[in-house]
């Protein structure tokens, strides 16, 4: 039997190992599992769609460096939405991306099934030697690329190591987009494996407002100070030219993410107070969760919360969110989150 060895280095040989590398200083590592965490419907696709088309064309990453990669987008739900969302930031940049810096995996899939796993990898891989390698696998999202409950340890942890077989067979970086938790307390939703593997987390305040803020310091790299939190806002972007006019005779569009006009540095600034119609928009799915609710449900877990609410807002509310594809019905008298219509 051969007897396993280990290099062991002296205190001066330390200098000789690298400094962590990044396709985005301080906020995604060249090779590393970086999360992603924000409400449904709170553009966490559209950032991740600008962050990868600035690294498959070398773009800066809001006057951020960035070094040029091939990406793989597995969008596991919205494929539709995907393409607008990618000439929106292409029309708004003035840049196209070439087609093989950009795959696509327009399907759902399960990364913590083994023989499901085996089969991506040899897709990734193939693909990789055919345009020259993989630099970023963006996975979007979690619950539609995960076989069982999340809060399973042995399912999370399963889900985990098959990210970090995507991160050690590619030698890339792997961006996941994933919900929060529904205790409200920050951080992602499901067992704590999957935040203990990330080597970054990030996360979106307010993103179902047109300005929000991404916070860079969910979880801080481990061998970095995080990057300076982001302060953007939604743009609507024609795309006429491409897509044509909808049913009513106007120009299709979709959205960009420019840096905010609105600046907090060195300025005192009064956030205006949501409607309580907003408040109820943010707070129905997060008490509904994987569950399914009826409206007495939701309006008891609302009271509970000390939401004083009447009959007129709350029908607004989940009428609102049913027509934003957050909500659906699966019958008549239940509500349930609608991921698959997920930004």
């Amino acid at each position: 039997m051969t007897e396993l060895r280990h290099k062991i280095l002296g205190r001066n040989r330390l200098k000789d190992l690298q400094p962590p590398s990044y396709l985005i200083p301080r906020i995604l590592p060249e090779q590393g599992l970086v999360t992603l965490v924000a409400e449904p419907s709170s553009k966490k696709s559209f950032l991740a769609v600008h962050m990868a088309s600035c690294v498959a064309t070398g773009t800066p990453f809001f006057d951020i460096p960035t070094t040029k990669g091939n990406i793989v987008y597995i969008a596991a739900e919205g494929q539709f939405g995907m393409r607008k969302r990618i000439s929106a930031w292409e029309v708004e940049q003035g840049l196209s991306i070439a087609d093989p810096a950009f795959g696509i995996i327009a399907e759902p899939l399960q990364i913590n099934d083994g023989e499901k796993l085996q089969a991506l990898m040899a897709s990734l891989l193939e693909h990789a030697e055919q345009v020259g390698g993989v630099s970023l696998v963006v996975i979007d999202t979690l619950n539609r690329t995960l076989m069982g409950d999340e809060n399973a340890p042995r399912d999370m942890t399963t889900f985990v190591a098959g990210c970090s077989e995507i991160i050690n067979q590619l030698g890339c970086a792997v961006l996941l987009l994933h919900h929060p938790s529904k205790n409200g307390n920050g951080g992602a939703r499901g067992h704590s494996a999957l935040m203990g593997a990330a080597d970054v987390g990030l996360k979106i305040e307010n993103g179902r407002q047109d300005r929000f803020t991404v916070k860079m310091n969910d979880k801080p790299p481990k061998d970095d100070e995080p990057a300076d939190d982001l302060r953007l806002e939604i743009k609507v972007v024609e795309l006429e030219p491409e897509f044509g006019l909808d049913a009513h005779g106007r120009p299709v569009t979709s959205l960009a993410l420019v840096p905010s006009s609105v600046s907090s540095i060195g300025v005192d600034i009064k956030l205006k107070q949501p409607t309580q119609h907003q408040v109820l928009m943010d707070a129905i799915p997060r008490l509904i969760g994987d569950n399914c609710a009826n409206r007495d449900t939701i309006r008891t877990q609302l009271n509970s919360h000390g939401h004083d609410i009447n009959e007129k807002a709350l029908s607004r509310a989940l009428s609102a969110l049913v027509d934003d594809g957050v909500l659906h019905k699966p019958d008549r008298s239940l509500y349930e989150i609608a991921y698959c219509m997920d930004m």
